[in-house]
């Protein structure tokens, strides 16, 4: 269960995500600067390696949700939807994007929903895996909100939806101020089906935040519900120059 605003501007765009989950799972680490052939990301992980979201110095961002409405187990070992992003998260391009997902044992994992956004191009790519085949969806390079819910999708998605659009009118739509705010509501009320989620058993466990802006990108991470208090963690890369600090 996940809420994903991408919002795009003149110097780059914002992306934030709340990730849903149950209350056992354990809990995320925060972003780290990794680093392969000279090449560097920026990505929170799982205690066992995977991510569900990630920024390069090449201006591509990514991020993966469940995709509850297609109810499909693949046969045999599963392998987690984590290693999706992580596997492409030095991707340089939506082709090098595309052509890592190819290489992966997509036949071993549940669905998914990949969005893969690349600055440079301008283009928002939403790949689709339903256990059976790869859908490709190329989005315009306008605002957007997607949503997950193990709960009731079809609902999560309409009630969520109508709260971002009524956001949209409210004063200072589109900043990071705006966008951390609507993150943190609890519209119509809190629930299953608010964007900050709270559920007996599952809650919205962490607020991460992408700022791409004239070529410097920083991940911003606040582990807990972004409706509470707590430590937020930073990193940066561009500019000649990589921050990684709290």
């Amino acid at each position: 269960m996940c809420t994903v605003s991408f919002i795009p501007n003149a110097q780059g765009f914002y992306l934030a995500m709340n990730r849903d989950e149950l209350l056992t799972r354990v809990a995320g680490l925060p972003p780290c600067v990794f680093e392969r052939d000279g090449y560097r990301a920026i990505y929170p992980r799982e205690p066992s390696g995977g991510t569900w979201i990630a920024v390069n110095e090449g201006g591509v961002c990514l991020t993966i949700t469940n995709w509850h409405r297609v109810d499909c187990v693949p046969p045999g070992s599963l392998i987690s939807r984590g290693e999706v992003v992580k596997s492409l998260a030095l991707a340089g391009s939506l082709a090098e994007v595309e052509k890592g997902l190819q290489d992966l044992p997509l036949s071993h994992m549940r669905p998914f929903r990949l969005f893969a956004i690349a600055s440079h191009e301008q283009s928002v790519m939403e790949y689709c895996w339903d256990v059976r085949r790869l859908h490709h969806h190329r989005r315009s390079w306008i605002r957007r909100h997607w949503f997950s819910s193990g709960y009731d999708e079809p609902t999560a998605e309409h009630v969520r939806a109508r709260v971002c659009e009524q956001a949209w009118h409210n004063s200072g739509a589109g900043s990071l101020g705006w966008l951390r705010y609507l993150h943190a509501t609890h519209s119509p009320e809190p629930g299953p089906f608010s964007i900050c989620m709270h559920q007996a058993v599952a809650e919205t466990v962490s607020y991460t935040e992408v700022v791409l802006k004239d070529r410097q990108m920083t991940m911003r991470y606040q582990p807990g519900a972004p409706c509470s208090s707590g430590t937020v963690y930073e990193a940066t890369l561009g500019a000649g120059r990589t921050v990684v600090g709290d």
